[in-house]
């Protein structure tokens, strides 16, 4: 099955996130990157950013984890697009 265009802009994004994010983070075959923008209830807006590995009986396992939230939000995207730009 071929990836769009759209699909793989998008896996690298979430993969950059995650490197930003997890400076430690090593990148294996199996790992898989999250990235998700939403909002807590007054509206205020945050980002998750997680990486699971593949686990050994299936499905995959949580090993990095981080939310942004206010100052942390704004300056992480402003690193993560300031990053990609270049």
């Amino acid at each position: 099955m071929r990836t769009s265009r759209e699909d793989r802009w998008l896996s690298a994004l979430r993969n950059h996130a995650a490197q930003l994010a997890f400076t430690d983070w090593t990148p294996q075959s199996g790992d898989w990157a999250h990235l998700y923008t939403g909002f807590v209830d007054d509206g205020t807006p945050y980002t998750e950013v997680s990486v699971y590995r593949a686990g050994d009986g299936g499905g995959h396992v949580r090993i990095h984890y981080q939310r942004y939230i206010g100052d942390e939000l704004t300056s992480f995207w402003t690193r993560l697009v300031d990053e990609i730009a270049e």
